[in-house]
């Protein structure tokens, strides 16, 4: 038996293993989110990105308000019409400010915690404003030394132990469940049973999250790396934090596990056989439409593996499974999953366009321009005649195999999310691909080392639109219109450099009308392909070592559980 790690400094990230410990014990947390919550505030905004909100959010969603808890909103993009649009939903004044950032210096939180700061400020005046803000980071960072001296109400230090992706049971996830009204203390010991199953003290093959994590690693090494989360919809919040677990813990070095999820379901004969299908079951809230699909995909021989979830806080059980099987995988393929080798680039490419203050001025001329959109990119399609033969042309080489990912630098709310939607359900019915859809910037902190770092399959379009107006952050030289702006361009510039083509699509005046025309452009552009045929039973084992998933049910202490196998 080879090594587990690859000797690089993985040794040094695994704090996230002793849920619970560090600096900010779970009765010191809970008493101190207790007195804010009767502090007069109604609602809490958390500011952070990645791994300081992605875990949040989902117990947010999945847990909801309990009683004395305050309505939580997470905030992580720099969209102007975003930010504006939860302000104005917003008190300012009866609104708690959470502050979130591991290192401590995230352009994004930095920049929204100074513009709220200011903005309750000028309501509340300067020292009532930092009695509104509390922050979450590692002992001694930047961000702890402003919340000292601008007076925040409280900090909660992390475990430096912890990586990002793996915060969702310390502080980063605690306050947020503290905030909503829920015990931390409760939701950890929720947990154990899954910490005592997944321990070293377990044969191997009951193991939850040791057979998870083999069963990812050794489908992807077999040709199976786009794992399609199939959750029910009291589970679907899960899938974007598993989004950023899975991409960025094993999108590197060309390989990784491709993570697929909110995909518009389509007939097994439609995909094609690079999916691992996982279906997240809900024990409270079964879907049992979602559950005779998940059947018929194993019935057309594509693999599928089913985990099964308890109720309330339970949850915790899911993460630390999926925590231990992504190190699992993670080590299968032979790939640090502490480290995010490729995520710089892209920051140092923002930094430099948003640092002169001219990022329209820096962008490349249109390749064309039709109606309210402009075409921008540097590839074999520039040539196109039209905007759909324009799109055909970057899509077709996707029908071969791969993925397509829309990267939307749009305000995420319901109307940007079902055009989304509707979109990856065209591309993927046109090409037979899997697709991924992403809001920029926030998908940059979940899936964007995959795509710079991962095996080279992509296929990117990005969506960019004018901003509403722009807006300032006091203490940084350009506004969140012109960093959002960079931050589309960089990313853009960094997966170019690397060989990835992308296309661009620029809305120019109203984003209703120009999304309405993206929309019959792609309609028009991708026809539906000529798809592969059906998998006979068992005929993707003799394809790919994966194989033909066959389900069984073991007993899992504290929750009904139930794991798919390959044989």
């Amino acid at each position: 038996m080879g090594p587990l790690w690859t000797g690089a400094d993985e040794d040094r990230w695994l704090g996230w293993l002793r849920p619970g410990a560090g600096p900010a014990r779970p009765a010191r947390l809970a008493a101190i989110c207790r007195r804010l919550c009767v502090a007069g505030h109604a609602d809490a905004v958390l500011l952070g990105m990645g791994g300081a909100t992605l875990g949040a959010e989902a117990l947010a969603h999945i847990l909801g308000v309990a009683a004395g808890g305050l309505r939580l909103h997470v905030l992580d993009s720099t969209d102007v019409a975003q930010i504006l649009a939860l302000e104005a939903r917003l008190d300012l004044t009866r609104t708690l400010f959470v502050v979130a950032s591991k290192s401590g210096a995230t352009l994004e939180s930095g920049m929204l915690a100074a513009y709220f700061q200011q903005r309750v400020a000028s309501l509340l005046g300067r020292r009532e404003a930092g009695r509104r803000f509390v922050a979450i980071t590692d002992p001694g960072t930047p961000l702890q030394a402003r919340a000292l001296r601008d007076g925040y109400a409280a900090v909660f230090e992390g475990e430096p132990t912890v990586g990002g992706r793996n915060s969702v049971l310390s502080p980063f996830g605690l306050v947020a469940a503290a905030l909503l009204g829920h015990d931390p203390a409760a939701l950890l010991r929720a947990m154990q049973p899954m910490l005592r199953a997944c321990s070293t003290q377990v044969a191997l093959h009951r193991n939850p999250g040791l057979v998870l994590g083999a069963l990812l690693g050794e489908a992807a090494l077999a040709g199976h790396d786009k794992v399609t989360l199939l959750a029910d919809p009291g589970l679907r919040p899960l899938g974007c934090w598993l989004e950023q677990l899975l991409a960025e813990s094993t999108g590197k070095d060309g390989k990784g596990l491709i993570p697929v999820a909110d995909e518009p379901r389509c007939q097994p004969a439609a995909y094609r056989r690079d999916r691992l299908f996982v279906h997240l079951a809900s024990a409270q809230a079964p879907d049992a439409e979602l559950a005779a699909h998940a059947s018929e995909l194993a019935a057309a021989g594509h693999p599928v593996l089913t985990c099964a979830s308890g109720a309330g806080l339970a949850i915790g059980q899911e993460f630390f499974r999926w925590q231990v099987a992504t190190a699992v995988a993670a080590a299968v393929l032979g790939v640090n999953p502490f480290d995010q080798p490729d995520v710089e680039a892209s920051k140092a490419r923002t930094r430099a366009l948003a640092g002169g203050g001219a990022v329209a001025a820096q962008a490349d001329e249109p390749l064309l321009v039709e109606g309210a959109l402009a075409f921008h990119g540097k590839t074999a399609t520039a040539t196109a005649a039209s905007a759909a033969a324009l799109l055909a042309a970057h899509a077709a080489p996707a029908r071969a195999g791969g993925y397509m990912a829309l990267l939307a630098y749009l305000p995420r709310g319901p109307a940007c999310e079902r055009w989304l939607a509707s979109a990856r359900d065209c591309i993927g019915r046109g090409t037979g691909v899997a697709t991924l859809g992403g809001f920029g910037p926030r998908y940059l902190h979940s899936c964007g080392q995959l795509h710079k770092g991962g095996t080279a399959c992509g296929r990117f379009l990005f969506i960019t639109a004018d901003a509403p107006r722009e807006l300032a952050a006091p203490g940084y030289a350009a506004g969140f219109g012109a960093t959002q702006a960079a931050q589309a361009l960089g990313d853009m510039e960094e997966l170019m450099a690397r060989g990835r083509p992308c296309l661009r699509v620029h809305i120019q005046g109203d984003l209703d009308a120009g999304l309405a025309q993206l929309d019959k452009l792609l309609r028009r552009a991708l026809a539906p392909a000529t798809l592969p045929p059906p998998l006979a039973p068992g005929a993707a084992q003799a394809e790919a070592r994966a194989g033909h998933a066959q389900s069984h049910t073991a007993p899992m202490p504290g929750a009904a559980t139930a794991i798919g196998e390959i044989p």
